[in-house]
């Protein structure tokens, strides 16, 4: 392997950010928040907190509580969102997520329904986020990951 400025500066802000740490893959679990609108459906989409781009909750899985279980506790803490949650998933996306310092980490996303039945106006993540109801096409023109696009536009309830 040739030895560059680039190979160099890549290694030092590996080491420096901690990714050599980490696995080249993340878990994380997802809401595909919903509700019924007219003769279809609506998905619910929040901003992230650091670039503000357009998402679905989702956080990481906590060790002894059911990953679906805690797709509905990121849409409640994200989104303030409450209802009836299926244990099968819809799918599964992934995306890179910033993680300081210009640092990158690839995650890979279980996605689980939620048909929302409440929206809580205080949640715990209320004043950090915006959130708004899409149709699927719009959601998926939206959001940036790909195959999540994909997911939110062939999603039937």
């Amino acid at each position: 392997m040739e030895v560059t400025i680039n190979s160099i500066k890549r290694e030092l802000s590996d080491f420096v950010t901690g990714a050599w740490l980490r696995p080249p893959s993340a878990h994380q679990v997802a809401a595909l928040c919903w509700r019924r609108a007219g003769e279809g459906h609506e998905v619910l989409l929040v901003t992230t907190r650091r670039s503000g781009q357009w998402m679905v909750p989702k956080g990481w899985p906590e060790p002894g509580r059911p990953d679906p279980e805690m797709a509905a506790v990121e849409a409640y803490e994200e989104a303030g969102a409450s209802g009836t949650l299926k244990a099968e998933p819809v799918g599964r996306f992934h995306y890179d997520k910033a993680i300081g310092c210009g640092a990158r980490m690839e995650c890979n996303a279980t996605l689980y329904a939620l048909e929302v039945s409440e929206l809580a106006e205080d949640f715990p993540e209320s004043g950090e986020r915006e959130l708004r109801w899409f149709s699927p096409d719009e959601a998926a023109i939206r959001v940036k990951a790909p195959e999540l696009s994909a997911l939110l536009r062939n999603f039937t309830p």
